[in-house]
Parts: C-alpha cells; structure tokens; sequence
C-alpha cells in the first residue's frame, strides 16, 4: 500500500510537544492544533476551510468549485487550474466535464456538447451529442 501524503496536521499526534509542531495555528483565526486540525500547506483550520469553500470568494477559495488554493487564483483570476480551459486558460463550467471551454471543445469537435465524452464519429454524425445523449432526449 503506498504512502499518501497527509493535508492535516493532526491534533492528536502533534501539538503535545515544543517546537515547530507545538506552537502550529491557524493563519486566519488564530486556533491552535489542539482546538482543531490544521491544513499544512496554508496554516487554516479546518473550520475556516469550511467556511471559505462555502464562500467562494477567489482569494482563498475556487469561484467555480471552492477548492482552497491562493497561489493558483493569484495565477489565474480567481480560479484554480482545474476549472480553466487547457488550451486557451478562460473558465467556463464545460471545463469541468473535458478539460476544455465549450468554444475549444466545439473547434476540435470530438466532445458531446451534454456528458463530455470524446466521441468525434457520432458527435459529427449527431450535430454535437454522442449516442446515448441522442437516446435520453
């Protein structure tokens, strides 16, 4: 089984001793690693990541989909590279289905316009859906 990489600094493995991982709080609210779990990377608690997922506000969290990053919305205005178009770097909500916009998706012409699945035959045959997405409607 491989090691995955722990996010959260756990209160009740860390926090019992002095240094580093003693004296580890959160950035925003200021609660210790005995209060609450601590996000590593960025010093939140897990209360304030929450409430900034639900907020959404693109400095500390996604506008599209909330996911805590601040270096990548810095990049890319508001958004976090896994809800910007590939190709062109726009954000749209098609982005999430395919990786690409909606108008790069129509210019390549393989994607099916409702589920997202590369299909170039029956997407060019269909005028833009694969089959099962025909069938539904």
């Amino acid at each position: 089984m491989p090691k995955t990489k722990k996010l959260w600094a756990d209160p009740n493995r860390e926090g019992r001793s002095k240094g580093p991982k003693g004296e580890r709080f959160c950035s925003r609210c200021g609660n210790t690693i005995q209060t609450a779990r601590i996000l590593k990377a960025h010093n939140l608690c897990e209360f304030c990541v929450k409430e900034l997922a639900g907020k959404r506000d693109g400095v500390w969290s996604c506008r599209s989909c909330g996911r805590i990053a601040p270096e990548e919305l810095r990049e890319h205005k508001g958004y976090c590279k896994h809800c910007i178009c590939s190709a062109c770097g726009r954000h749209d909500s098609f982005v999430k289905k395919t990786g690409l916009c909606m108008e790069c998706s129509k210019k390549i012409g393989d994607f099916c316009r409702i589920c997202g699945k590369e299909a170039s035959a029956q997407v060019r045959h269909n005028r833009g859906l694969c089959d099962a997405c025909v069938k539904k409607r």
